[in-house]
């Protein structure tokens, strides 16, 4: 990654400003020092990443929080995905266990839908994981979001498109 030296001063320079706060903020929101370590370093490899005209950016803490939102709920949702794997272990019985082969093609799946999901606008994809992994009835997602009953048939609807996307190409190839 090639940097003019205007934007690495500028980016050394909120790196310095804003690291110690973004180090802060992930710790009150995971209560781990190693991830909340881990996460606000990806908030700054995204930023560097992104083709935004630095010099348009008038609030740099800001931008480095809104960032840091859609880091966290990517770590929130890779979360999940593992959680329902472990969980999903846990209830197999020990002779039951998958083999290596198996497992390997059960976390490729659970990658691919992480993978979709990532895809999907965050209401969507926070409809389906409510859902689908906390068990909620579409009434009750709509009220904890605040949408209607429809509008989370809806996106259930364009998450379901999406994942069954994935079974066409792996099953249908």
């Amino acid at each position: 990654m090639h940097l003019n030296v205007q934007k690495q001063q500028w980016f050394d320079h909120i790196y310095q400003d804003h690291q110690n706060t973004l180090l802060l903020w992930f710790k009150h929101k995971l209560h781990n020092h190693h991830h909340s370590e881990d996460l606000s370093q990806e908030v700054f490899y995204r930023a560097l990443k992104s083709n935004y005209c630095f010099e348009n950016i008038k609030e740099p803490k800001a931008w480095l929080l809104g960032i840091a939102k859609h880091v966290i709920i990517d770590h929130w949702r890779h979360q999940q995905v593992e959680h329902l794997y472990l969980d999903a272990l846990i209830h197999t019985p020990q002779d039951g266990y998958p083999s290596v082969e198996h497992e390997i093609c059960i976390r490729e799946s659970l990658y691919q839908v992480h993978q979709t999901l990532e895809r999907l606008p965050e209401r969507v994809a926070q409809v389906f994981l409510l859902s689908q992994m906390e068990g909620m009835t579409y009434r009750a997602i709509g009220e904890k979001l605040n949408i209607s009953e429809a509008t989370v048939k809806r996106d259930m609807k364009q998450a379901f498109l999406a994942c069954s996307s994935i079974y066409n190409t792996t099953f249908n190839s």
